[in-house]
């Protein structure tokens, strides 16, 4: 079985204006007709649009048209960069989630994906959080099926993976899934690998496939974890994907890569990224 690729526009957060205290900005700077020109030319045909990087409604509506009409493609949109929920304080959370679920439902995305918090997280009460968001992710996961969109939740390096699954299945909707960051997981320490063997997999909507480096001194969910080369860092990216093809794996699986490493560049990493892997998707 072959997997399905796609491409996530965070791998070029520093062109649509954002920075990390790692990173500098570019001189130049990109729209979302950028990013999906970028796509055609790598022949990806799955974009994954953060949609804090999205343009006013009517462009988006627009230009996702254009790209899709050109057949086999596919979109999901990704939200709650950087903090989402705020683990639960983020009291506007809820009704902008329904307004990207609105959106995917106009442009025909297939997913919606969200983020509960950040690293910033990962020490708060477990309980606490789950008493705030349980009950909003309850009526969000309802509305996701009445629009009959996927609704998935990243480990966004706020929960242990297995914490984040068993808050999802405390949730009780079928619709509502996890997000599985490969190298979020590792950033918590936990390795990806066996998760993947592990999970049941029909409850993991998309992958998001990074390959980052474990630096000294920044072993902390909140410390450097930079992008390397695809099969050079510490996650392992080759085998998550060979897990993900033995296992039949039917969803998204999107590459995605956060700051880089010193020396290399965005363009250079994706693009060998998917020279890498284009034969496990072709």
């Amino acid at each position: 079985m072959r997997l399905k690729l796609g491409l996530d526009s965070y791998s070029f957060h520093r062109y649509f204006g954002e920075t990390t205290k790692w990173e500098t900005l570019p001189e130049e700077q990109w729209t979302l007709g950028d990013f999906l020109r970028l796509l055609d030319e790598l022949k990806v045909p799955l974009a994954s649009l953060q949609t804090k990087y999205l343009p006013e409604l009517p462009v988006v509506r627009a230009e996702l048209n254009r790209w899709l009409d050109q057949g086999s493609r596919d979109v999901v949109l990704t939200w709650g960069h950087p903090f989402g929920f705020d683990g639960g304080r983020n009291l506007d959370a809820f009704t902008d989630v329904i307004r990207y679920l609105t959106l995917c439902a106009e442009i025909g995305a297939t997913q919606l994906r969200i983020v509960l918090g950040n690293s910033i997280h990962f020490s708060e009460s477990i309980a606490d959080r789950k008493r705030i968001l349980i009950p909003q992710l309850q009526e969000l996961a309802c509305i996701a099926r009445e629009k009959q969109i996927l609704l998935s939740i990243e480990n966004h390096a706020d929960f242990r993976v297995m914490e984040l699954v068993a808050l999802i299945e405390e949730v009780g909707e079928a619709g509502l899934g996890l997000c599985f960051d490969v190298g979020n997981a590792l950033r918590v320490g936990d390795p990806p690998q066996p998760l993947l063997r592990q999970l049941d997999l029909s409850r993991v909507f998309m992958i998001q496939l990074k390959e980052v480096r474990r630096i000294v001194g920044h072993e902390a969910p909140t410390g450097w974890w930079p992008t390397v080369e695809y099969g050079t860092g510490d996650v392992g990216a080759d085998e998550c994907l060979n897990i993900l093809q033995e296992r039949n794996y039917p969803f998204p699986v999107v590459i995605e890569i956060s700051n880089v490493f010193t020396g290399l560049t965005e363009l250079e990493i994706v693009k060998k990224a998917v020279q890498r892997y284009r034969p496990l998707f072709e």
